[in-house]
């Protein structure tokens, strides 16, 4: 039952900014703080307008970025509610995980003997060397010059043209997202994202003050007439997005459309920022945008999907004149990626195990979608041979909502579409299933049996048996 609170108030009090912003902000607050529960019903625009002292615009704008931050959600006909939480927050990982369940909400790689041994030798071949207090000591902010060559080799390897001197070591992908922000932009510009993206890409704006606006998507991504529009009217100062594999909707965007939209960015002096941790899953993957355009586009790779998450490795490729910002980005941020990880992740490559466990999980994976095919035949999604998600969408009568709450209850983690959404709508009624993070193909085939048993039948039915 939705809890009324037509008669709440935001205090707007010394917060800085424009109304709707502020009016935004205090309700995070207040959710956050429990003064709005889930499920709580808010006043209409004009009621919050004539409270306030605003124009309903300015309320309804507020309402519109509290929707696109993921706080609020409005039914016609019926009002606006404060969301009720979906599942985890996308990245959260709760003390206890991965005990007992089966996760399909994470998107870990497979890892096994392959990854154990190879680390095992990585770390005895290190603890033998003449270099180990060198690892246990500060590097350089870019990373230390044989890890940057190791980098620039594995991105090499990718497609990407590149070199040590463009290159820089980072803690993850994650960590390489807010280098290349923080060196590119500044508080208040605007960036865009994909209508449906990576979901870290928006607390690391909100953290940086900067303005999110979302792009429609096709079925090979960006679309390039959207892309467009967004330019002319928002002037924005950068892109991120995710080519290859796009998490989540599993598009890979075609060469002719990639050429498209590095000549819109080249029109507006867009700097794209391609994401493209997934690429060694593709064979054929087209050329990397950053190819396309080499002195507006940052390359972001890590080593979590390829290799093993706990490395905690990244790898940016950017122009040589953006290098020293990034540089100084990575000293204010995490001064260096731990040298030992790093000395590891070169071992990898210069070693050719990189590759050998890219072939590894490719293959792990083909088998996993292979079984996905088979079970949920007759449901509708969206797929690649070889990615280690599916982008699957919810028949009716279910919601996400219910499909996340009812499979939970079964031991069975997912992740709602609406997780994703950087636009209001986006996402809504779908799933998606991150394949690579069971411990093996018999735990990921029992899994999506029991998805499809259970969106087989009726929200109530479900509910009731578990």
């Amino acid at each position: 039952m939705h809890r009324p609170a037509l008669e709440w108030l935001p205090d707007l009090s010394g917060i800085p900014g424009p109304k709707y912003l502020a009016i935004a902000r205090a309700m995070a607050e207040d959710i956050a703080t429990g003064r709005l529960a889930p499920g709580t019903q808010l006043p209409t625009h004009r009621e919050l307008a004539y409270q306030l002292g605003v124009t309903v615009g300015t309320v309804s704008r507020a309402y519109a970025e509290a929707t696109r931050r993921g706080l609020i959600d409005g039914e016609v006909g019926r009002g606006t509610f404060v969301r009720r939480r979906i599942g985890r927050d996308m990245g959260e990982i709760p003390i206890g995980a991965n005990r007992g369940g089966i996760d399909f909400g994470l998107n870990y790689p497979p890892l096994g003997a392959s990854e154990r041994e190879a680390f095992s030798a990585a770390m005895h071949e290190i603890a033998d060397g003449h270099d180990l207090l060198n690892l246990l000591s500060y590097a350089p902010h870019g990373g230390a010059p044989r890890h940057r060559r190791a980098a620039a080799d594995w991105m090499t390897s990718l497609g990407v043209k590149t070199d040590a001197e463009r290159t820089i070591v980072t803690t993850g992908g994650q960590n390489g997202m807010l280098a290349a922000f923080s060196a590119l932009v500044q508080a208040g510009d605007t960036i865009l994202v994909e209508k449906l993206t990576y979901p870290g890409i928006v607390p690391l704006a909100e953290m940086l003050g900067l303005k999110i606006q979302a792009v429609e998507l096709d079925e090979e991504g960006v679309n390039p007439d959207a892309l467009e529009e967004a330019c002319r009217s928002f002037a924005p100062r950068a892109m991120y997005f995710m080519p290859t594999l796009q998490n989540p909707t599993n598009t890979v965007m075609s060469m002719k459309r990639r050429e498209e939209v590095a000549q819109i960015a080249a029109r507006y002096n867009l700097i794209l920022v391609e994401d493209d941790l997934y690429r060694f899953l593709v064979e054929d993957a087209p050329e990397p945008l950053s190819n396309l355009l080499p002195e507006q586009s940052i390359f972001i790779t890590s080593a979590a999907k390829q290799l093993a998450p706990g490395l905690r490795i990244g790898c940016v490729s950017a122009p040589r004149a953006m290098v020293p910002r990034l540089e100084r980005a990575m000293r204010a941020s995490t001064w260096m990626a731990a040298p030992a990880m790093a000395e590891i992740f070169a071992l990898w490559v210069s070693r050719g195990v990189a590759q050998k466990l890219a072939h590894e999980k490719a293959a792990e994976m083909r088998k996993r979608q292979q079984a996905a095919a088979e079970i949920l035949d007759g449901f509708e999604f969206a797929q690649h041979p070889t990615s280690m998600h599916l982008w699957l969408t919810v028949p009716a009568p279910w919601t996400d909502r219910d499909a996340v709450a009812v499979l939970g209850e079964q031991g069975v983690s997912v992740s709602s579409g609406q997780v994703f959404a950087t636009a209001p709508g986006a996402g809504r009624n779908r799933l998606r299933l991150s394949l690579g993070n069971p411990k093996d193909l018999k735990t990921v085939r029992h899994g999506l049996t029991l998805v499809a048993d259970t969106l087989a039948g009726a929200p109530q039915q479900a509910a009731s048996i578990v």
